[in-house]
């Protein structure tokens, strides 16, 4: 396939911003939706709206099918069981459910316990484990990253010690882009008995991901960055686990039973699934993934390695760029770039080029205490989809000079 034909799949692409052809590199904050998705989520709304797994007429049986066929197409999409997908409103419910869940469970957490989490974190994977360590007095630390945004993998084993209840990591950081050693951290956490919780919002849009592989114990993403509908999420967690941890939130269809006198809860992963649940949006991680298959052809792959390496070359290149996440491997680093520019402000040139008619991301983006390592207040990120052509690449660079030119 051509890009010119995955194009095509997105009607957004043809749109025009202050009489420019728009140029949307801001896929790590919310990509696109083909029309594949729009489709089922219209489909949903308009001819099957009903309540789930609740009545017993035509139209929520098939509402409910369509919910639960996500649920297995999500399974096979990582490599788990049905039972061990919950669906959430995001990746930042997914991360509250583990934390606020695991803080409920009788013995997990004693005071003095410590929670690990990496230096290059989205305030997702910070702050709900802030909240839990005030209320069970945890101490919280830090696994950093160097000055090319790499986690210092060698300090993990110090890092580590019988107290360490669980270890927080993306798999790959919305700011720098660099694909992290999963395995390898797992491993020596697992070693040490401590759990591990992976945050997927980047990586499940560019890698193959098998959680048995990874042999993480939590695996979490949104829909809406790998091409789907806003307000989904989804929350991969160890069977046992699951079947473990006490529910996160009360309501309706997460129980077994209810009366005065308590109540007794569903099993997992239904107990995670309190009340409405998303009956339109859940159903487009169907076409989402199919997008992602489609998405893995060869031709395509090779065009958008292409673009990764002139936009590399071409900020690697300019004395005055420093790029924050920048490994000594290529291939370790997605198509996504955090950079600042000497002596310019990163929110003005994102408005300088928002007339140029492209669209990025300038800011702390969701992770100051990353910000705060680097010494900087925040920066300008460029994210790239497969749809996204090097001739787009060329623009984007080309407009960058022309800003820069114009701020000094």
């Amino acid at each position: 396939m051509r890009v010119s034909e995955l194009r095509s799949l997105f009607p957004q692409l043809g749109e025009s911003v202050y009489g420019k052809p728009l140029v949307y590199l801001d896929n790590a904050a919310t990509s696109l939706r083909p029309v594949s998705v729009v489709e089922k989520w219209d489909e949903m709304s308009l001819r099957l709206n009903s309540n789930l797994h609740r009545a017993v007429h035509h139209t929520a049986n098939v509402a409910t099918r369509a919910f639960e066929d996500a649920r297995s197409a999500v399974a096979g999409f990582l490599g788990a069981d049905p039972g061990e997908i919950v669906f959430t409103s995001g990746t930042t419910h997914s991360i509250n459910l583990v934390a606020g869940s695991l803080g409920r469970m009788e013995g997990f957490f004693r005071a003095g316990d410590e929670v690990l989490i990496a230096g290059s974190e989205h305030h997702s994977d910070i702050i709900p484990w802030q909240l839990l360590a005030k209320d069970k007095g945890l101490s919280i630390k830090v696994l950093p990253v160097d000055e090319k945004g790499v986690l210092r993998i060698d300090l993990l084993p110090s890092l580590l010690s019988p107290r360490t209840r669980i270890c927080c990591v993306a798999e790959v950081s919305n700011v720098l882009g660099i694909i992290n050693p999963i395995k390898e951290i797992v491993a020596a956490c697992h070693a040490n008995g401590t759990l591990v919780l992976v945050d997927g919002a980047q990586a499940v849009a560019h890698l193959k991901v098998n959680v048995k592989d990874l042999d993480c114990d939590f695996y979490a993403f949104s829909a809406h960055k790998m091409y789907g509908s806003p307000g989904v999420g989804v929350l991969y967690g160890r069977k046992s686990l699951l079947d473990a941890m006490p529910p996160y939130m009360g309501g309706g269809e997460m129980i077994d039973s209810v009366s005065w006198e308590g109540s007794t809860f569903a099993k997992a992963p239904f107990r995670f699934e309190a009340g409405t649940q998303n009956i339109s949006g859940v159903p487009t991680l169907v076409p989402a993934i199919a997008m992602l298959e489609l998405m893995g052809d060869p031709e395509l792959q090779a065009a958008y390695a292409r673009t990764k390496n002139t936009v590399l070359d071409a900020l690697t290149a300019r004395p005055d760029v420093h790029i924050y996440g920048l490994p000594d491997d290529r291939s370790a680093k997605l198509p996504l770039f955090s950079f600042a520019v000497e002596g310019v402000h990163h929110e003005d040139l994102a408005l300088i080029l928002d007339k140029m008619g492209i669209a990025l991301r300038s800011g702390q983006m969701c992770a100051e205490p990353l910000m705060t390592r680097f010494g900087v207040t925040g920066m300008l990120r460029a994210s790239f989809s497969p749809y996204n052509t090097e001739e787009e690449a060329l623009y984007f660079i080309e407009s960058l000079d022309k800003a820069i030119k114009m701020l000094r």
